[in-house]
């Protein structure tokens, strides 16, 4: 984002540990519902999080408007970093992860 007081999180401890949470509750949920549901809901979820803190960040509706293409490619980009080094490493080892089934 423009914010020059921006600062990029850095993964630590707490990071990994939310990370595990999430994704611990996202594989709760999908033990009962359909997964694609679930991973609709989760998608849905970060966006709406994420435009929350955009807003809150801003503090007025013209910096929002202002703001709101760079928070947007910014998300897009770490939405889409994380992915690919998720695939690459999932294809990597994908018998590892993934059992076929019986």
């Amino acid at each position: 984002m423009a914010d020059s007081n921006q600062v990029e999180a850095t993964p630590d401890d707490t990071f990994w540990q939310l990370t595990d949470n999430f994704i611990a509750h996202a594989n709760q949920l999908a033990s009962a519902n359909d997964v694609g549901v679930v991973n609709a809901s989760f998608i849905f979820a970060s966006a709406r999080f994420n435009t929350y803190i955009i807003a809150s960040q801003c503090g007025t509706k013209e910096a929002f408007e202002t703001e709101k293409t760079a928070a947007l490619d910014y998300f897009v980009n770490q939405y889409k970093i994380a992915l690919t080094e998720h695939m690459a490493e999932v294809q990597k080892n994908f018998d590892q992860y993934i059992s076929p089934k019986a």
